[in-house]
């Protein structure tokens, strides 16, 4: 009897080795480290606003402990810790929270010289491309093990950018407007290439420029400005004032969108990240671009119908 208690107790230890694995995975982040995880984090601390907001949209934000102040949105971000801006995370906030997984970004080495050596997990996340953005929810829902919340949510995104794909379809190659993303400060710049900021010009069947620079931002001259030629810019927040200070000199202010007054302005938690609002930006976008066009029938691509009612006293 005494035998047969130990071999079904080791039986039972070994079974529940066996579960737990089969629960964990192990992917590569952005840093090229191996990430193993064998349950899902509890208390996380987001310096990633775009991760931040991918965590909310698939029901894991109860997780966040703490975020940046560019955590503006959803509301829930109110009730977290802030551990300072995006630039420059308070390292004592982060400690305080004791988290046991931190997401930051490549340009937070001092998250990862202060933490590497503790008992959390550092994954080096970013959504640098709408495909990126795709894995990187994916990604999220398994390890937060909010699979079905994350297909659900790509299936929106798809959906509308699906919508306003129909739409450009329609438009003349040579009714496609040039767009450009305005930013800077003290120099007028644009996303490179290669950014998901410019892969949402195209999505939203605009033609962004081609500097032949790639990265996150590149400055753009005021040569390259009169060549393209833009018809239509954006920007957000701050870009109002790279506007202000540049789109009224000689050469800067000689281009169509200026001369017709086609500048706009959406909220930053839009225009600079590739995450949750993806589709809905491009929708946005798009429809500021072509307002008039897409008033028509012809470019009407849904059936017209209630959605919804309900009774207003």
């Amino acid at each position: 009897l005494k035998h047969s208690l130990f071999y079904f107790t080791f039986v039972l230890v070994l079974l529940a080795a066996f579960s737990t694995n089969a629960l964990s995975f192990q992917f590569v982040d952005d840093a090229g480290e191996t990430i193993v995880i064998l349950k899902p984090p509890t208390r996380v601390v987001s310096l990633v606003p775009s991760i931040t907001e991918i965590l909310h949209k698939i029901g894991a934000g109860h997780c966040i402990k703490a975020v940046t102040y560019h955590d503006a949105y959803p509301a829930e971000n109110a009730r977290k810790e802030i551990a300072g801006g995006y630039f420059s995370p308070s390292l004592d906030v982060i400690e305080a929270v004791k988290p046991d997984l931190i997401f930051y970004s490549g340009l937070q080495k001092g998250v990862k010289e202060q933490f590497k050596n503790n008992r959390c997990q550092l994954v080096e996340l970013e959504t640098r491309s709408l495909a990126d953005s795709r894995e990187k929810i994916l990604l999220l829902g398994k390890i937060f093990n909010k699979e079905k919340q994350a297909q659900d949510l790509i299936q929106s995104i798809n959906d509308q950018l699906r919508t306003i794909a129909l739409k450009v379809e329609s438009i003349p190659p040579e009714n496609r407007q040039r767009v450009i993303r305005l930013m800077g400060r003290d120099t007028v710049m644009t996303p490179g290439d290669d950014s998901f900021q410019n892969e949402m010009i195209r999505a939203a069947g605009g033609i962004p420029p081609q500097l032949g620079r790639k990265g996150d931002v590149a400055a753009i001259s005021k040569e390259e400005w009169i060549k393209f030629n833009p018809q239509v810019i954006y920007g957000c927040g701050g870009d109002r004032k790279t506007a202000e200070a540049f789109l009224g000199r000689p050469g800067w202010k000689d281009v169509d969108a200026v001369k017709n007054n086609r500048i706009f302005y959406f909220p930053c938690e839009l225009t600079c990240r590739a995450a949750t609002h993806t589709g809905y930006f491009v929708s946005w976008l798009s429809s500021r671009i072509y307002g008039e066009l897409y008033s028509k029938k012809a470019f009407q691509v849904s059936d017209e119908k209630i959605l919804r009612t309900r009774k207003i006293d």
